[in-house]
């Protein structure tokens, strides 16, 4: 029910209401918040915060001190607290303030982060917060509100900066690719040439909620929803891209994938980046009784997956998926599919993800000439961290 309450307010006004008390925080890797990691010799602990649309993190990092190249993940918290639909009526496209309810449900988990990141012996040393606080018009209240309450001061990342940071994290700084971040509000697109000093980024405020509110859900049919998206989403990209100076397109971003000079893989990060190999291999469906429809069941089948390690990129979240498998998934979506994944609870804990996130990629494996996907772990905070550890 809470999270039915949540998500019904992407499509309702968001007038200040009273907020249902979010479901507690849930962590990965180390789900046992009671017991600190355990890093290993020479190690350095690291806890990066980021306050997204959907869901608030906890980012605890550790790496050898001086080298990017050996970060590692040690936990993953997360907080649903829905703060992109409480700010944002997706089909009104009308902004208005974080209510008083949802700002303390934020002070007491940045609060039980840092208790966390302090058991774990780390230092928070980012904090960053996505398109909600963008949008939210009373956003400098709420920043010096948490700051006063909890001694964190959180930035507001701008377009260019959250894009730098997803491809930073998910690239390791590493030139000639192309990373993907699927926020719920927003997702951005990053890529750098190689041989090249400069990022290149766009950000499309379009995530998956405020597109399957307005394409998906409404659609008579699964087919109808993924044209209707499709169309939009792509007109919206090159709309982004017709605005960067040099203006460039899909179509050149192709060439260049086809000339060598960004690679053929198109990299996904994080969570929202993970619920495709699921989605598209099944692992959400729960036997022959429909899909996942458990928070609980979701982050077990989330934290579950055997992580591949390739000497190209790390630490991979899954086995990189290739179009076919896109292709096959998005056929064997049937009506009781459909309807499953936009009806609570599962639309709420991964339904509109599980939709939309996928006809994203494959529609971006498309158009770039991409061969595959590339899952990693990693999250946008890995890229605030290591930011911030250099200084900037």
């Amino acid at each position: 029910m809470k999270h039915a309450v949540v998500a019904m307010l992407s499509a309702a006004s968001i007038a200040p209401v009273a907020a249902d008390e979010p479901r507690p925080t849930s962590c990965l890797i180390q789900p046992d918040r009671t017991v600190a990691v355990k890093p290993g010799p020479g190690r350095v602990v690291y806890c990066g915060i980021d306050l997204g649309s959907r869901t608030a993190k906890l980012s605890v990092l550790s790496m050898m001190k001086g080298r990017n190249a050996s970060v590692r993940d040690e936990r993953l918290c997360k907080r649903t607290l829905g703060m992109g639909a409480l700010v944002f009526d997706s089909k009104t496209r009308t902004a208005g303030p974080l209510p008083e309810p949802a700002l303390g449900h934020l002070i007491d988990t940045v609060r039980e982060f840092q208790k966390i990141c302090a058991l774990d012996g780390g230092t928070i040393v980012a904090a960053g917060a996505t398109q909600w606080a963008r949008d939210a018009t009373n956003i400098a209240d709420v920043v010096a509100r948490v700051k006063g309450e909890t001694g964190v001061a959180f930035d507001v990342l701008s377009r260019s900066q959250e894009a730098e940071y997803s491809y930073s994290a998910a690239s390791l700084n590493t030139a000639g690719r192309f990373v993907l971040d699927s926020g719920s509000n927003s997702f951005e697109l990053a890529w750098q040439q190689k041989g090249a000093t400069e990022m290149a980024s766009i950000t499309v405020e379009y995530g998956y909620v405020r597109a399957a509110t307005n394409d998906l859900e409404p659609a008579a049919d699964f087919s109808r929803g993924r044209e209707a998206y499709q169309t939009r989403v792509r007109d919206l990209i090159e709309q982004d891209l017709a605005k960067l100076t040099p203006p460039t397109s899909l179509a050149r971003l192709r060439a260049l994938v086809g000339q060598g000079k960004l690679g053929a893989d198109l990299i996904a990060l994080g969570e929202d980046g993970a619920v495709v190999p699921l989605a598209v291999r099944g692992v959400l469906r729960n036997g022959t009784r429909g899909w996942v429809s458990d928070a609980k069941k979701y982050d077990e089948v989330l934290g579950g997956q055997p992580r591949k390690h390739d000497p190209s990129f790390g630490v991979m979240t899954a086995v990189p998926v290739r179009p076919a498998e896109l292709t096959a998934y998005l056929r064997t979506i049937r009506p009781a599919d459909f309807d499953t994944l936009k009806t609570d609870p599962v639309r709420g804990i991964y339904g509109q993800k599980a939709l939309v996130v996928p006809l994203l990629v494959d529609l971006l494996l498309r158009e770039l000439g991409a061969t595959r996907l590339v899952i990693v772990p990693q999250e946008i905070t890995t890229g605030h961290v290591l930011r911030k550890l250099a200084g900037g």
